[in-house]
């Protein structure tokens, strides 16, 4: 056998290193270092307009068209590679004419259906090798392929899988492009109608979620998140604060601008687009010691800033490197809120160790707000949802809430009950001992009606005038 051959290596603390490995590694790099290079080059070399090109960068997109992007996500393209060759034109026609109707087909979603394209289509051509197109596609077709949906779920080891919702997004994602292409006469379309090829009941019943699955931050990793809150990097600080403070989006906060804080009335609000729910001036009220925070980044901003490195008068940017007049990644927050929790042993309940998402501060900002007090309409307006629906999907009202509120309301004499057989109206402001509001409580909770949207309190003796679908004007 061929003897290795060794070297000290001072880096090392002198230890005896395998240098043909180390040679191995540097042609490695080298090669990769070239590789980028004719990538770039070929960038700038490559004349054809970009939806010709099998892989579209957005930012060329958006210059040219308008397509607009979350900025501080750092996905750029779209890559029609994964897509079979025999089917791509008509694939990339599909999606050229989603994204310039602007018509709810976001970037991100594009992503998304490109993700589930592929699948579908690399199952289908294995089994139909000789198809140029899926005119002859048929129901059994669509059978297989939902077979291996679920085979691809077993092999999700993950805890938060949810193979019901992967496979139902998959299926409304291809019924939605199948239903498209044939409206308007794609030459690939199938022949059989999409509603003869995919039926409702493909789609599997979606998993209830427990009351308590929400994904916020609770009080006690708060506090420990604000009280080693300056060791964490000063870029991510004031984005902290901002996330916290108003719930808004991360992508929405990293993109705020230098024009974002108004005072009106005395009062300090942060103004911006929200463009998920394409929401224009959206308005979210802050407290002064936010609006000093903003009011000193937009200061820093507009010393340093010029046309070429903060061209869109970004707050929080990178003013050189690769990313250079570009918002602060999405990526970088997080990494850096999870760096912090391992150097400071940020933990749960159960003393695990937490990983912190960026999202997560929007769900607390919902969870604070309702258990404070405030309105499900008043909650849906500042987090800028499309219904009342998407705000209670936040809420997380605890126990001690709806005590309170319960207790709120008997205290102003509008409640009467049974006590010793005897039924006694409380009157306003009457002391009332805690075991007969234990047993008001219990009482009450067993005439209301748990939901969805929290309790049902119009239901009484089982009789609910809403036949189990309450208005939400009877709901805490």
């Amino acid at each position: 056998m061929e003897k290795k051959r060794w070297l000290l290596c001072p880096a090392y603390g002198n230890n005896m290193v395998n240098y043909q490995l180390i040679i191995s590694l540097l042609f490695t790099f080298i090669g990769i270092f070239f590789r980028n290079i004719y990538l770039e080059l070929f960038k700038f070399t490559d004349t054809r307009e970009e939806w010709q090109k099998d892989k579209w960068d957005v930012r060329n997109l958006h210059d040219k068209y308008g397509i607009k992007y979350n900025r501080t996500s750092g996905h750029y393209y779209l890559n029609f590679n994964s897509i079979d060759v025999k089917i791509r034109e008509g694939v990339k026609r599909y999606f050229k004419q989603r994204l310039t109707s602007n018509n709810q087909f976001s970037w991100s979603t594009a992503r998304n259906y490109l993700n589930f394209f592929s699948k579908f289509f690399n199952f289908i051509f294995s089994i139909e090798s000789s198809w140029d197109d899926i005119k002859l596609l048929k129901r059994s077709h669509i059978e297989k392929y939902i077979e291996s949906l679920l085979q691809l779920t077993k092999l999700n080891k993950r805890s938060d899988s949810n193979p019901e919702e992967f496979v139902g997004l998959a299926l409304s994602i291809l019924q939605k492009f199948l239903e498209d292409i044939q409206r308007f006469e794609y030459k690939i379309a199938p022949e059989k109608h999409a509603r003869l090829l995919i039926f409702p009941d493909d789609r599997p019943k979606p998993r209830k979620k427990p009351i308590d699955d929400i994904d916020y931050i609770p009080d006690h990793v708060l506090e420990q998140l604000f009280t080693y809150i300056d060791y964490l990097h000063k870029d991510a600080q004031s984005v902290v604060w901002v996330a916290f403070k108003t719930g808004l989006r991360i992508s929405d906060v990293l993109e705020l601008t230098s024009d974002c804080l108004i005072k009106l009335n005395g009062q300090y609000s942060i103004v911006t687009d929200i463009e998920k729910v394409y929401v224009k001036g959206h308005r979210t009220p802050i407290d002064e010691q936010l609006a000093g925070i903003i009011a000193v980044l937009i200061e820093n901003s507009k010393e340093q800033s010029n046309k070429d490195n903060n061209p869109e008068g970004y707050i929080f940017v990178r003013y050189r490197g690769i990313r250079k007049g570009m918002p602060f990644s999405q990526g970088f927050i997080s990494g850096q809120l999870n760096k912090l929790a391992k150097q400071k042993n940020i933990s749960d309940e159960n003393g695990n160790l937490f990983h912190f998402t960026t999202h997560q501060f929007r769900h607390t900002y919902g969870v604070k707000m309702l258990n404070g007090g405030a309105g499900i309409l008043t909650v849906q307006e500042l987090l800028a949802h499309a219904s009342p629906e998407m705000t209670l999907r936040y809420a997380k009202l605890l126990d001690d809430t709806k005590r309170k509120a319960f207790e709120s309301v008997i205290k102003q004499g509008v409640f009467s009950f049974d006590l010793n057989g005897e039924v006694q109206e409380i009157k306003v402001g009457e002391d009332i001992p805690t075991d007969i509001l234990d047993a008001l409580l219990q009482d009450h909770k067993l005439n209301a009606m748990d939901n969805p949207y929290g309790t049902c309190h119009a239901r009484l003796n089982g009789s609910c005038p809403h036949n189990g679908s309450p208005s939400l004007s009877y709901v805490w």
